[in-house]
């Protein structure tokens, strides 16, 4: 599913929460951290790859058969940084 957002809204894929120590996914948490898929055409600053921070309930989450995403409004987002590629 290719996704194309309007104006300010951010797509991100939520990264899986773990728990402390253990590579145990606890899905009835929501991350707070994701990496973004799309941004919209008035979006300033990000960019497809972008790591990004915000409030874990933010945003409306998306189904869909191959994947499940979220949209943010850019100003939901907290933080970005960008990973050196390996």
């Amino acid at each position: 599913m290719k996704l194309r957002p309007l104006h300010d809204w951010v797509v991100v894929e939520r990264e899986s929460v773990r728990s402390e120590g253990n590579d145990i996914s606890i899905s009835s948490l929501p991350s707070n951290q994701g990496r973004v898929i799309a941004v919209g055409q008035f979006v300033r600053g990000l960019k497809k790859g972008d790591k990004v921070q915000f409030n874990a309930y933010a945003g409306y989450v998306l189904y869909s058969q191959s994947c499940t995403v979220t949209l943010i409004k850019e100003a939901d987002i907290l933080v970005f940084w960008t990973e050196p590629m390996e």
